[in-house]
């Protein structure tokens, strides 16, 4: 099926765009944390500057797919935001102090904020039965970027200056923003919605508390990795001697498990273990790995429980995101997507956040402790929470009727 997608030309260059803008976002984060421990700048504004992006992304990406499902044209706020990395890396290599590197990551956290265009973008090639396939082909692009921004980060830090390694997201970005000059801004055949009634529809999901437990429980289990994976770790990893091809398989040795285990859910966990308990074994997973990490010098375990990392963020990631979408209706999907994805932004600025602050006023193994400890926080709170919704969706329909009825009046 991938394949026979990937005949038509607008969908193999939409691909390589996509490839291009994980490298653009994800190219540096391997590296960047114990670079900066080493410029001398503090850990606690270490943190504040690897969480730049994740607060970028929480405060664009709600608004960005409200404001497009008005305008109805994605290929402009795509455009846009390929521009800032282009412009904020190079200022970050001629300059960098704490100031230009985290209006940098800020720039990749707005270009990360499109994501979600993309996806709306690419679906509009294909015919709806094709749908599916094409959200699953687009989905590799991912992995695919990580892993090249990462082999091509490594390499240049290793044989060049650290700072080199800037321009890899700067040239990415370049080279997607040229090419999305070749594809087509595909418009949906219906009329657009009003600003208004795109309004009423996100206030609908706002007061929906359902929404936020699940998205507050997603928060933790996405603080986990860029807590650990792209900030303690790989200042771990320094501290025992590794240097940037270490630091490169590690990040790679997370996202290739992470990739399995999504590969995984849907054909097996999902089938055997249902939403919740597959939910709740990631959490437990990432737990042990948290755990294990700080207790051990040895390189080769620490190899193992990144592997182990990888994938029980993939199970319990991916089980969450199918828990934010279940009972809900086919035109509420995209909105309430929209706001889950806003709500776990907050674990991508919070995470790198807490550890800087834990290692500057305490130590780097407290901050494995206490995902560790939050972690099962959130196991323990996973069944109870999914419990609740829906015994709370059960016994409400009437309520929940009438909201919609009286949103679309105001339509």
């Amino acid at each position: 099926m991938f394949r026979a997608l990937l005949r038509r030309p607008e969908a193999r260059l939409f691909f390589i765009i996509s490839v291009l803008f994980y490298i653009c976002i994800h190219s540096i984060d391997a590296f960047l944390a114990p670079m900066m421990i080493n410029q001398g700048i503090e850990p606690q504004v270490m943190g504040i500057i690897m969480g730049a992006s994740g607060l970028a992304t929480l405060m664009i990406r709600f608004p960005l797919g409200i404001i497009s499902d008005v305008v109805k044209s994605r290929k402009i706020f795509i455009q846009i935001a390929l521009v800032l990395p282009i412009v904020a890396w190079p200022i970050a290599w001629l300059e960098p102090n704490a100031i230009t590197l985290y209006l940098a990551k800020a720039a990749d956290g707005v270009t990360a904020a499109t994501w979600v265009l993309y996806n709306i973008l690419f679906i509009r090639y294909f015919d709806r039965k094709e749908a599916p396939a094409a959200v699953a082909l687009l989905a590799l692009a991912g992995p695919i970027g990580v892993f090249l921004g990462n082999c091509i980060g490594g390499v240049l830090i290793h044989y060049f200056a650290n700072n080199i390694a800037f321009f890899v997201s700067c040239v990415s970005a370049l080279l997607a923003l040229f090419l999305t000059t070749r594809i087509r801004d595909v418009h949906d055949p219906v009329k657009a919605p009003s600003l208004k009634a795109c309004i009423a529809g996100a206030k609908l999901q706002l007061a929906d508390r359902s929404v936020w437990l699940i998205g507050i429980l997603a928060t933790i289990v996405i603080l986990v990795p860029f807590a650990t994976r792209d900030t303690l770790t790989p200042i771990y990893a320094e501290q025992l001697g590794a240097r940037a091809g270490i630091l490169t398989l590690l990040s790679n040795i997370h996202l290739i498990f992470y990739a399995l285990a999504i590969a995984l859910c849907s054909s097996v966990f999902y089938q055997r273990l249902g939403l919740v308990k597959t939910a709740v074994l990631g959490i437990l997973l990432q737990v042990v790995s948290s755990f294990g990490i700080p207790f051990t010098s040895n390189l080769y375990l620490i190899y193992l429980l990144q592997a182990l990392a990888g994938f029980s963020f993939g199970m319990a990631f991916a089980a969450f995101m199918s828990l934010s979408v279940v009972n809900t209706s086919s035109d509420e999907q995209s909105t309430r997507m929209g706001l889950f994805q806003t709500i776990y932004s907050c674990g991508m600025f919070a995470g790198p956040v807490i550890m800087g602050v834990m290692m500057q006023h305490i130590n780097l193994s407290s901050g494995y402790l206490f995902i560790a400890g939050l972690s099962i926080i959130a196991a323990i709170a996973t069944p109870l929470s999914v419990r609740w919704v829906h015994s709370r969706k059960a016994s409400q329909p009437a309520e929940i009727s009438a909201n919609r009825s009286l949103a679309s009046a105001r339509e």
